[in-house]
């Protein structure tokens, strides 16, 4: 069985963030893109909550802009170098940073960061705060993805993880990707997993699925 470690490259990494070879599925599904030049990173004022207008803005026109959908499932797909914008009725649900390493999300976490590095910013955190993980195996054909996605309701983020050697169950994982997020756009990311478990999500199934609070004080 072939394996990969990372997200392939393709048309929607937020989306992506949830397996391995998701923006591959999307490349399917989605309608013509919308080409345009466009800025490299990440820039400051693109959140959750704000128009398409106003990221154009700031960002320029994406690469491409393109409908994803299965059932019960819709959003519009802006792509740009650093990452993904995610949007619900012209507004942004899900700004996603893959590849800017200048890009801090919150808790001082970065692309790369190690999982045991996350887990202790989690607990170091102001409390009240409000943290869970979904880990899982995603198969799409021969190749297989382990990925561990870290929602913290508390700052509205999504930081997905993936194992460094997916055939080895001692490997470790780190971030790769930073997902900023609002009520809605957390539930948009978390009905995408759950439509792979439900097996509704065309060419792509999760098995070995498990939802938990984490992190706690006695490890993983």
């Amino acid at each position: 069985m072939k394996a990969v470690a990372s997200r392939t490259d393709v048309v929607c990494r937020t989306l992506v963030r949830l397996s391995a070879v998701t923006c591959a599925t999307l490349v399917a599904l989605c309608g013509c893109a919308q080409k345009a030049v466009i800025q490299d990173g990440y820039r400051a004022g693109v959140v959750p909550g704000i128009s398409r207008q106003k990221v154009e803005v700031l960002l320029a026109k994406p690469s491409s802009a393109q409908n994803f959908s299965v059932p019960g499932i819709s959003a519009l797909v802006l792509s740009y170098p650093f990452g993904e914008v995610l949007l619900q009725h012209d507004r942004v649900v899900v700004v996603s940073v893959v590849t800017d390493p200048n890009f801090v999300g919150p808790l001082g976490i970065k692309v790369g960061t190690p999982e045991e590095d996350l887990r202790k910013a989690l607990l170091s955190a102001k409390a009240p705060h409000s943290s869970y993980r979904m880990s899982y195996q995603v198969m799409a054909g021969d190749i297989v993805t382990r990925t561990r996605d870290v929602y913290d309701d508390t700052d509205h983020v999504m930081f997905e993880l993936a194992a460094s050697n997916p055939n080895d169950p001692e490997a470790p994982f780190s971030v790769v990707s930073i997902s900023m997020t609002n009520t809605g756009g957390s539930a948009l990311l978390s009905s995408i997993t759950q439509a792979k478990v439900n097996g509704i999500y065309p060419g792509q199934s999760i098995v070995n699925y498990v939802s938990e609070p984490w992190p706690s004080q006695k490890g993983h």
